[in-house]
């Protein structure tokens, strides 16, 4: 008799360690189990003794699978497991329970349309564990039954679609969040997590400007292009930080003024990259600084060429959006940071809500990506202004 069952007729893109806890199979009767790379519709299970085999494969004739009650088939295997199938359920457990000393877990296997939303989402019930532990002040004793410690999530972010970072306050908050999400099933899809240098957090966090910092308009980049791409682009530079904006050619970057000239001498005539001509200019606000601080007819060192810059949308193509339960500190770059890719017309802050002026055509996505989105420990909301009645 054989000790391997073949599952079949599972969801699309389950791995190994999804299979296993849904499943239900436990450690001590299980050999391995192995799925194709990156997931798939079957499954091996492989049995420490034969009678193990036939038990699960007996109870589990027609089982409905998951979330979707797909229902399964089941089968003994008596050939050897297919070489394709190399995601095994040991090397999960092995990277799971290994991992290096750092706040910022990185999940993959994200929704690549509306990751930072999705992330969101995802990441509810750990945010309304916090928040009703803040509200209630607890303060227990770790001996108590019941006892735990609230998951502090400080950043969230999306470096690439389908790909979240979170920083946590504390290393074992990090590892809880891995043990947490590592092979969840969410979304037609086998999640991951594992923990990462907070370095890799760090530089994608919008940092305040300083006088000396300049932003440069790079233009010729792909769509869909990557924060870590863009900084390859300028490797040999030390970049403040990087603003990519959604199925867009052009982003910016933000540098110290001293390595401005270098850059844009560099980049004066373009420079090939990947098959692209990638072009930098200073930015509008930048370049009106400099006629400011020198004339409009004195020459300066950060000359370069010139663009016509895109013509402001008409009053009504602009809708203002109402942001509720801001922490009162919050500040007018706080509230652009959190709408970095849209275009901002205006912010108008109040005690506890603003106003920001977005165009219309943005308004959908931007209330898709700022709902449910945390500043501090309060969620905010976000939803179209209407005029006030005279």
């Amino acid at each position: 008799m054989s000790s391997t069952v073949l599952v079949s007729d599972l969801p699309s893109n389950c791995e190994s360690s999804y299979v296993f806890t849904e499943l239900r199979l436990q450690e001590d009767e299980i050999e391995e189990v192995y799925t194709q790379a990156g997931g798939g519709e079957s499954v091996w299970i492989v049995f420490k003794a034969p009678e193990l085999a036939a038990t699960f494969e007996n109870d589990h004739k027609g089982y409905h699978f998951g979330a979707t009650g797909k229902k399964i088939t089941t089968s003994f295997w008596t050939e050897a497991i297919p070489e394709t199938a190399t995601n095994r359920y040991s090397d999960f457990v092995r990277a799971r329970d290994h991992q290096i000393d750092s706040r910022t877990v990185e999940i993959t296997g994200l929704p690549e349309k509306h990751t930072l939303s999705d992330m969101n989402k995802l990441l509810e019930s750990v945010r309304d564990q916090y928040v009703e532990a803040t509200k209630q002040n607890q303060h227990l004793n770790p001996t108590d039954y019941g006892y735990y410690e609230p998951i502090n999530i400080l950043q969230v972010k999306t470096p690439d679609p389908g790909v979240g970072l979170l920083q946590l306050a504390q290393p074992w908050m990090a590892v809880e969040i891995v043990r947490q999400y590592a092979g969840t099933y969410w979304k037609n899809a086998t999640l991951n997590a594992r923990c990462v240098p907070d370095e890799e957090m760090d530089k994608l966090l919008v940092k305040e400007p300083s006088a000396t910092d300049v932003s440069l308009f790079v233009r010729g980049v792909k769509v869909g292009i990557s924060s870590k791409e863009v900084r390859e682009i300028f490797k040999g530079f030390p970049i403040t930080d990087v603003n990519i904006l959604p199925g867009k050619t052009f982003c910016f970057v933000v540098v110290q003024q001293a390595h401005a000239n270098p850059i844009l001498a560099q980049f004066k005539n373009g420079v090939k990259w990947q098959g692209c001509t990638i072009k930098v200019d200073l930015s509008d606000k930048d370049k009106r600084k400099k006629k400011a601080e020198f004339g409009m007819g004195s020459a300066t060192t950060f000359a370069a060429p010139t663009f016509a810059a895109p013509a402001p949308l008409p009053p009504t193509d602009i809708t203002d959006l109402k942001l509720e339960n801001l922490p009162y500190d919050v500040t007018d770059y706080k509230i652009r940071t959190l709408f970095e890719g849209f275009v901002v017309y205006k912010v108008v802050i109040k005690q506890g809500y603003a106003f920001v002026g977005i165009p219309t055509g943005e308004v959908g996505a931007a209330i898709d990506m700022l709902n449910e989105t945390m500043i501090g420990a309060q969620y905010i909301k976000a939803k179209v202004a209407h005029p006030r009645k005279k």
